[in-house]
This record gives C-alpha cells, structure tokens and sequence, in this order.
C-alpha cells in the first residue's frame, strides 16, 4: 500500500472514532428527571454561563445550591433557569443594575446538576407548596421577610419600605436595613451577608440560624467569641395569615383581590411574609 493510502486510510479512521464519540456523547447526555418548580439542586460543576444578547455572564461554583425555576423542555432538552435573587450577593452582583432577573436557561443534566431535599435553612416557610391553577390562588412566598405586619396596601405599594431579611438557596443570611417591599429589580448590595454555618429546627416555629460572621443586634445576637457558630438568628412562625384587600377599580365595595401575610418574628420583631394572592369569583 502507498503512503498516501496509508494516510487517507488512518485519516479516515481517525474521522470514524471522532464521530462515534461524539454520537456516543449526545446518546450518554442524561437528563434530571422529575425535577419540578422550585426544587433545589446541586451543581456537580462550575458553571460558567458565557454573556448572550440578553444575559451577562456568570459563575456558578461547582457545589452550589440553586432553586429550579421555569421548568422548561425545549427540542426534547428539559432545561431551567435561576432567578437572581434567590442567589447570595457574591454570586449574583454583576447583574444589579441592569435590569435582568434570571439567568439564561441551563440544561437539567446530571452532569450540571443533582437534586437535594430542602435545605435546614430555608425551611421557616413551605418552599414546595403550589396551587392549583383554576382556583384563583397563586403562590408568592419566597422566603423574603419583611419588617411590619402586613402586605401594604396598593395605595402604599410603591412606595413602602422596610428592612427585609432573606436566606439564599446557597445558605447565606442576608439584611436590608432598608428596601423597597414592592421591586422587580435584582437585589442591591445587603447591609449585611453571611454565611450560615449551622442550623437548628425547625422546632415549635422557630429556625435559628447561626454564623460565624456578625449580624446586626436588630435580627440577632452574639452567643460566643470563639468557633463556626458566634451569632445566631431565630425566626419564628407564628402560624397566622394577615389579610390585605384591595378593591375594583369600579366599585370600592368590590373586592378585586386579597394579598395574604404570613406572621413572623425575628429577634422578637414582626416580621411577615407575602405567601399568596386570592382572586375572589365575582
């Protein structure tokens, strides 16, 4: 045989064993089933969403937990996507400001991710419940609390401010001193984020949440000088709902509908929840 045809041949070869790898990869690809709308996962990799038209860049870090969200399945593909401010500030700070509030959808791949149960530290409130769709009902709790007792009232919605506390889906505790109830924007830098190092409950309503890094005497206290767990933060559930009714635009005695609270404290301070918006049947 001629050199030339050696070549050709061991080319041809070579083009063989590429394609059969990569029909073997596209035929390996495995997709999460099962996972639905807020679910939580766990990223088996680092993650590194290139910019689009739309999106900015942004890393994930291998290990990190997320909350599905939109699951969505597109030519066959079951993907999701991550709101931004369901992610510590760390992570999502490159996109403050510029007025988008989730990542590009990520393919649900056992190579990108694997589902966890709810994590200890975002269990003061019902993360899974969903209602269903024709009963005037939909679900808005997303563990944001909100000093005060109640939804305010749509007159007072934008502009009511309060301080706020949130946990991340990635196990930070993060403080406002002072923010907007009503926004649609990504979250601004935190007056306070840190680190949640342990977990207790919950038990009788409450969840402490303990750091190693201080938080402010307004939501937490000192309890040692030494160790992972210096600080700790106890959110109570009081298991009482609050009602705050908005009328028709036509006729004040109306009812066009019904923002519901969740009561809390923190600290020993209301706090509260919004958990659900209710359509009534006229």
């Amino acid at each position: 045989m001629h050199l030339k045809s050696i070549i050709m041949t061991l080319g041809g070869i070579g083009i063989g064993l590429l394609l059969a790898r990569g029909t073997t990869a596209t035929a390996n690809t495995h997709y999460l089933t099962g996972v639905k709308n807020h679910n939580f996962l766990i990223t088996q990799r680092t993650l590194n969403l290139p910019k689009t038209k739309y999106k900015r860049a942004l890393t994930i870090p291998k290990g990190t937990i997320v909350q599905a969200q939109g699951v969505s399945k597109i030519n066959d593909k079951l993907t999701t996507h991550i709101y931004l401010n369901t992610l510590s500030y760390h992570l999502r700070h490159n996109y403050i400001g510029h007025g988008e509030g989730s990542t590009k959808n990520i393919a649900l791949t056992t190579s990108n991710f694997k589902k966890v149960k709810v994590p200890q530290y975002v269990k003061y409130y019902s993360t899974q419940l969903t209602y269903a769709d024709n009963i005037g009902v939909n679900y808005t709790a997303d563990g944001n609390l909100y000093a005060g007792k109640q939804y305010p009232k749509e007159t007072d919605l934008l502009s009511a401010k309060a301080a706020r506390i949130t946990v991340t889906s990635d196990g930070y505790l993060e403080y406002y001193a002072n923010t907007k109830v009503f926004s649609t924007i990504v979250d601004p830098k935190p007056t306070t984020s840190v680190k949640i190092t342990k977990v207790t409950g919950p038990a009788d309503g409450k969840t402490n949440l303990y750091t190693k890094q201080p938080v402010p005497n307004t939501i937490g206290k000192r309890i040692s000088e030494t160790g992972t767990a210096q600080y700790v933060t106890t959110i109570k559930r009081l298991y009482r709902t609050y009602a705050t009714v908005t009328a028709t635009a036509r006729d004040k005695a109306e009812t066009d509908s019904i923002d519901i609270s969740a009561g809390y404290q923190v600290n020993g301070k209301s706090y509260f929840m919004y958990q659900a918006i209710f359509f009534p049947e006229g």
